[in-house]
């Protein structure tokens, strides 16, 4: 699992000794980055999900509290980098789609929310005993480039109808075009682009937040916006609870779902993993590897204990080590402990919860625009054969046709697989793999 590096390693190494004054601006950074990276996606998926103002107010503080307490257990006991752990793109859309089939079957959306929590504690446990099972090195050879490509298409393509129906405004039943989320969407996305291709590097780093402010300005200004209610305030100070979407239910196709999510989001996890030692300029071990997905389960369980959208590290990280140069650790804690304290800060959480779903989706539409890109940079690494132009074709084609389909046809399926068998990327991804490996052992029993 050794990586060989060529590249320069950054004006501060990992254990770099830094001025204080250094060690808060850093840290500050590191805290903005998080922000930007993690109050997005807890607000969407928590409408989906069917929750009140005040429940995704308490959802935000808990996705903050994990952002900081899960990025600090990496970095001392993991993979031992600088890397933000934050909500994933892929538990995103998996989670949408699980809420769309629930109310497209008639189904309560309150024990989605409670067999969720049970699915991503077993999902964990799952993943943790991969990583102590030391196999990873093997398990890490099923994601190959070909696999990445499929993953980082199928996710956007996936997220697409609730992205356009954001810009529309009736992602929440509305049955026709809202003008002004249309304006307020385009407001955020057009902030985001031009700021990624004209401004420096840092504020490119922070283009989400500064597009979102854009955004929700114009929102409030036009009336179809809030800086958040603070009257709905229960307090000041907002521990997180141990499941607090009530007691966790047993859904075993629910279980299969999370520990198919969890299996597949390797693809995203081990590419942050080596990008950001690449950034770093060190060989990543096999011993990290192992005890980096040790820890990545122990983020998913934690995830489903206090009931908050799915995490994995973020490779936006090896995009600040390369900008700054600033590898430190140090830095990095101070801002996981800012997160950890802004988590538990009643105001924070409903100032957060405000933010309009069009600009939530606006600021996901140029998110996912990037992931697109990545993908089609994976094809180009893959280097596709005729063989594997079937595994492509096939496993593309499966996985978006699956979501072109009106969700109730899945209803007469066992329920058991209908939570997975619904899922167009869960299914696309698998079927790359499986397609892949079968045709590789078959060229190699051809060779022979």
């Amino acid at each position: 699992m050794e990586q060989q590096v060529e590249q320069s390693t950054p004006r501060y190494g990992l254990d770099a000794k830094l001025s204080n004054r250094e060690t808060t601006v850093y840290g500050l950074q590191h805290m903005i980055m998080f922000i930007a990276n993690s109050s997005i996606m807890p607000v969407i998926i928590a409408k989906a999900l069917g929750l009140a103002d005040q429940e995704i107010s308490q959802m935000l503080l808990r996705t903050f509290f994990l952002c900081g307490v899960l990025s600090i257990i990496q970095v001392r006991f993991g993979h031992r980098y600088p890397i933000i752990d934050g909500p994933s793109g892929m538990w995103l859309t998996v989670w949408i789609n699980l809420a769309a089939v629930t109310s497209a079957m008639g189904g309560d959306l309150a024990e989605l929310r409670a067999s969720l929590q049970l699915g991503m504690v077993i999902a964990g446990v799952f993943v943790i005993v991969l990583g102590l099972s030391g196999k990873m090195r093997y398990i890490s050879r099923l994601f190959s480039p070909l696999v990445n490509g499929v993953f980082l298409i199928l996710m956007p393509i996936q997220l697409s109808k609730s992205m356009i129906q954001g810009m529309l405004g009736t992602v929440y039943g509305g049955d026709h075009i809202v003008s002004l989320d249309f304006i307020a969407f385009w407001v955020t996305v057009a902030v985001m682009v031009v700021i990624n291709i004209f401004a420096t590097p840092f504020l490119r780093s922070i283009a989400i937040l500064i597009g979102v402010a854009a955004g929700w300005i114009f929102a409030a200004a036009t009336g179809i916006g809030s800086f958040g209610d603070m009257s709905q305030m229960h307090s000041f100070f907002e521990p997180p609870q141990f499941f607090p979407w009530g007691t966790p239910i047993f859904d075993p196709g629910m279980v299969i779902t999370c520990i198919i999510g969890s299996f597949l989001l390797f693809a995203n996890v081990i590419a942050s993993f080596l990008g950001t030692a690449d950034a770093i300029g060190e060989e990543f071990s096999e011993k990290q590897l192992n005890r980096g997905t040790v820890c990545f389960g122990i983020s998913t369980a934690m995830t489903g204990v206090f009931a908050t959208i799915g995490f994995a590290v973020y490779a936006t990280s090896m995009g600040i080590i390369r900008m700054t140069g600033v590898a430190t650790r140090k830095p990095f804690y101070f801002g996981s402990a800012a997160m950890i304290i802004l988590g538990v800060i009643g105001p924070v959480g409903l100032f957060f919860a405000a933010i309009p779903p069009a600009v939530g989706y606006g600021a996901l539409l140029v998110l996912f625009a990037v992931i697109v890109k990545q993908g089609t940079d994976n094809f180009k690494k893959a280097k596709i054969t005729e063989r594997l132009g079937f595994v492509l074709g096939i496993s593309m084609l499966t996985g978006t046709g699956i979501m072109m389909q009106p969700l109730t046809i899945f209803e007469h399926l066992p329920q058991i697989i209908v939570p997975f068998a619904s899922n167009g990327l869960l299914v696309g991804v698998l079927l790359a793999i499986i397609l892949e490996q079968a045709f590789s052992a078959k060229a190699r029993g051809s060779a022979a």
